[in-house]
């Protein structure tokens, strides 16, 4: 994704378009490895070696706040983040811990009548078919 996409895209969600979060974006709209906070710190102080975590943190909770990244809570060791903000799922392989996508429908939901949704998680887990086959 190129640097100018990314300043159009904060501007139409009222982010300031700094050296920091276009750095942490692209990482993340390039690399669709569902990665956590210490492999995207990693990843763009190859660049930047100036970031410190705490400015990659801020910068994963602007853009997660403002739409532009969902935070994946499959691993209850860490959060990971995606890029990829339309529905889906998400599976874990519990052998070698890669999370993959899915494409799934939004099902009607019944029992929730008056209920305030914010966020929506489909997760499975299992054993992916690369482990399967070795």
């Amino acid at each position: 994704m190129k640097t100018r996409e990314i300043t159009n895209l904060f501007k139409e969600k009222g982010i300031k378009a700094t050296p920091q979060r276009i750095a942490v974006y692209k990482f993340l709209a390039e690399n669709h490895i569902h990665p956590d906070v210490d492999t995207v710190y990693n990843q763009v102080t190859k660049e930047h070696p100036s970031f410190s975590k705490t400015t990659v943190y801020n910068c994963l909770s602007v853009l997660t706040r403002r739409g532009l990244l969902i935070p994946v809570k499959i691993d209850n060791d860490k959060i990971r983040y995606d890029a990829d903000t339309d529905f889906h799922g998400h599976f874990i392989c519990e052998k070698c811990g890669k999370i993959f996508d899915f494409r799934c429908s939004e099902e009607k939901l019944s029992g929730l009548d008056g209920f305030e949704i914010r966020q929506r998680d489909v997760y499975y887990s299992g054993i992916c078919s690369c482990c399967k086959n070795k």
